[in-house]
């Protein structure tokens, strides 16, 4: 009878173990510094007059406490006025404190800088608190004559032909969809152009309407369409925007050249001749178009993040057949927040035009927030905390303009401009609602 036989036991070499060693120590390395933050005030919403702690810990590349180097610390008004600076020693000070509060309703960005032999290169962070945010207003209230201007406005566009264009795109299209390019005419003899991509057969389905963010624009949204949805995608230039990706940056370039300032900033100083003008007429007309295509029903919801997020409530506010909306973190939206000391949303156009006071009025025949007052139908709003091309404080002065009863803000603490699981959180929100109805 024979003996099981010992597990074999083969030497390590030392090659092999000063390899795995450094495999080792690259992964920790992985761990990088940072600058952690903490804060008193839950949900980091606060209440005007009252002071918030933030507790700021610098953390080297191993994970510890940072023992040596400086932290700045920066405290402004939503990214516009300073409102505290101070400078810690590490050695003396980490966890860092600072208190925070508004005499007003308000966003504050706590901006700071890790540095020196404790930390290695800059570390930087950001941290965001709201004080009574739902009280924030914008910066100057809507024009009285607002109404009657975007009224006229569709009445003009509306005694132009529509001239609308279907072109089928067989590369895309499969045995369970078909997708378009499609154009409709605008004002000044512009077009206005986007894709329609829709389940094959009579329907009618449910739709969705969606503007990009900024850029050279997007192609169709097939994912939605194959779960059963007739997608419009309306881009905001006065060009087709081609499929192919470098093709749509080459023309985006060319396209701002021509009108020799980026397309956002372009006649910004006129309310009739702005560049948005005509672009969101013709969309306005090219959703009048959708609702009444035989596949279609009385189900229309909008959805956007940035410029697609600010589309959603000028479009809501401007057209009855949407139904639902998603504004992501919507952009042009306060454009004279800098009246109150902080920054606006993208695109900034009073601050890119250095103060011009005809910006400053035109501007608020073309912003968010005054759109907004006419939005009844649901809608999610989602704000980052720590986003900086759409304030915080831009936002909600949207937010609060809005009179639906079935509204809701949906808080991403930790969020810059971006998407995250929130947001399509709101997008399956928003399917479900349209779907639904």
């Amino acid at each position: 009878m024979t003996s099981k036989s010992k597990k074999e036991i083969v030497p390590v070499s030392k090659n092999l173990v000063l390899a795995l060693s450094g495999a080792f120590l690259f992964c920790a390395g992985l761990l990088a510094a940072e600058v952690r933050f903490d804060c008193d005030c839950a949900d980091q919403v606060c209440h005007v007059g009252k002071s918030a702690t933030v507790t700021m810990t610098v953390l080297n590349d191993e994970g510890e406490p940072a023992e040596k180097g400086t932290l700045r610390v920066r405290v402004t008004n939503d990214g516009g006025e300073l409102l505290d600076r101070q400078d810690f020693n590490l050695a003396e000070s980490n966890p860092a404190k600072v208190n925070v509060s508004l005499s007003f309703p308000g966003h504050v960005l706590v901006k700071v800088a890790a540095s020196g032999e404790g930390v290695g290169k800059n570390v930087r962070g950001l941290f965001g608190l709201s004080f009574d945010p739902q009280r924030i207003e914008p910066g100057l209230p809507k024009p009285d004559d607002f109404d009657q201007f975007w009224a006229e406005g569709k009445t003009e566009v509306r005694r132009i032909p529509l001239d609308a264009e279907m072109t089928p795109i067989p590369e895309l299209t499969t045995e369970t969809r078909e997708v378009f390019q499609v154009g409709f005419a605008t004002l000044d003899g512009e077009r206005v152009y986007g894709f329609l991509s829709k389940p094959v057969g009579e329907g009618p389905f449910p739709a969705l309407v969606s503007v990009p963010g900024a850029g050279p624009g997007t192609g169709p949204d097939l994912t939605l369409t194959d779960r059963g949805f007739a997608v419009l995608v309306m881009n905001v230039f006065h060009y087709p925007v081609p499929l192919d990706e470098e093709e749509r940056k080459a023309r985006h370039k060319e396209y701002n050249e021509s009108l020799g300032v980026r397309y956002c900033y372009f006649r910004s100083d006129d309310r009739d001749a702005y560049y948005f003008r005509s672009i969101y007429l013709g969309i306005d007309r090219a959703i009048d178009w959708l609702t009444d295509q035989p596949f279609t029903d009385h189900r229309i919801g909008f959805f956007g993040m940035s410029q697609g997020g600010g589309s959603a409530l000028i479009l809501s506010g401007l057209n009855k057949n949407i139904k639902a909306a998603v504004a992501s973190e919507p952009a042009i939206c306060d454009h004279a927040g800098g009246l109150k000391g902080r920054s606006p949303g993208w695109p900034r156009l009073v601050a890119q035009a250095n103060g011009n006071p005809d910006v400053l009025q035109a501007s608020r025949y073309l912003d968010g927030v005054n759109f907004a007052g006419s939005i009844e139908i649901p809608i999610r709003v989602t704000v980052g905390f720590i986003d900086v091309t759409c304030s915080p404080s831009s936002v909600w002065s949207a937010y609060n303009a809005i009179p639906s009863a079935d509204k809701e803000m949906i808080l991403d603490q930790k969020l810059g401009h971006q998407r995250g699981e929130k947001y399509r959180q709101a997008i399956d929100w928003l399917c479900e609602t349209v779907e639904n109805m």
